[in-house]
């Protein structure tokens, strides 16, 4: 299924990484829209299936974005809402670009 079957009638891309993001263990694209943070990758050699983590904006109670690393520097951003905590690690460039616009929705 192309990623499109999984956005909401109206709902609009903010942001798209370039790189895999890291988030419990496995590489994701992230996917931030208007209304939700998605998690999108396709898994499997022969038979791709799809693996999607999803977050509403609405339930976002914090971000922390931090970064480490001298010569490939390392971002983190931890996303705090009202039942989870989320841990999304990649490149700090990328994961500044998605803290960003994270910020408009706070």
């Amino acid at each position: 299924m192309p990623l499109e079957d999984f956005l909401m009638p109206a709902e609009q891309i903010k942001f798209q990484s370039d790189h895999g993001v890291h988030y419990a263990g496995k590489v994701y694209q992230v996917i931030l829209t208007d209304k939700r943070i998605l998690l999108y990758a396709k898994r499997g050699m022969m038979f791709k299936s799809d693996d999607i983590v999803t977050q509403k904006l609405d339930d976002l109670q914090g971000v922390k974005y931090q970064e480490e690393g001298v010569f490939e520097k390392k971002g983190t951003i931890k996303v705090q809402t009202m039942k989870t905590e989320m841990d999304l690690a990649g490149p700090a460039a990328e994961i500044k670009a998605l803290y960003q616009q994270m910020m408009q929705f706070m």
